[in-house]
């Protein structure tokens, strides 16, 4: 069930990856035996999404890591295969008219909305929050704070939604409502729950 404040409710904020797009990069990670390689290659992820690992040690760290294919791991940062989820989209158009919309994303570069989005669909979004900007990555405070300056709202205020549930708990830490993303109908049930649920208080 989603986890809320009661209070009024003028933003929503997306993740990106696995959320509005698949997740390569999980994808490949799953294909791995779980254990220490998985959790250090997470680890150099979040150093070259806040801007701190330049890209080539990057990859070289994680082919080393995992044992991966490094034209493999290269292709999923540079030409990264993700399908949209249009479903979601067309639904954020809906939600646009009475809520502010964000994007908060551990991403290394500005391609979630430079490559991923159509203008039109770019318009969508009221701010972008990218981790290389702020220098931090979710689960960081300083993400959810960052989005919500530039979104104008308070934490109870707004809610957010990922498919990762730690980022989720994080957030619900800091006042915001929070919905953990398994698949797009299960999202929408759960926000209109919440949604409905603060409006009546």
């Amino acid at each position: 069930m989603p986890q809320y404040n009661r209070g009024m409710i003028k933003a929503i904020i997306f993740d990106c990856f696995g959320v509005l797009t698949n997740d390569s990069w999980r994808e490949f990670l799953d294909t791995l035996p779980p254990g220490q390689a998985v959790a250090k290659a997470r680890e150099l992820n979040h150093l070259y999404d806040s801007g701190k690992l330049e890209f080539r040690e990057f990859i070289d760290q994680v082919t080393s890591v995992t044992g991966g294919d490094r034209k493999l791991i290269e292709k999923i940062f540079t030409h990264p295969d993700h399908t949209k989820n249009l479903l979601l989209l067309d639904y954020i158009a809906s939600l646009r008219t009475r809520y502010k919309i964000g994007v908060l994303s551990n991403v290394n570069r500005d391609w979630i909305r430079e490559e991923f989005l159509t203008p039109k669909e770019q318009r969508l979004f009221d701010a972008y929050t990218f981790s290389y900007k702020v220098g931090a990555t979710k689960p960081h405070p300083s993400m959810y704070h960052a989005s919500l300056d530039q979104l104008g709202v308070k934490p109870g205020e707004a809610v957010f939604v990922d498919d990762v549930e730690r980022y989720v708990d994080a957030a619900r830490e800091l006042g915001m409502s929070g919905i953990v993303y398994k698949n797009f109908q299960q999202m929408k049930r759960e926000l209109e729950l919440l949604l409905a649920a603060v409006s009546d208080n």
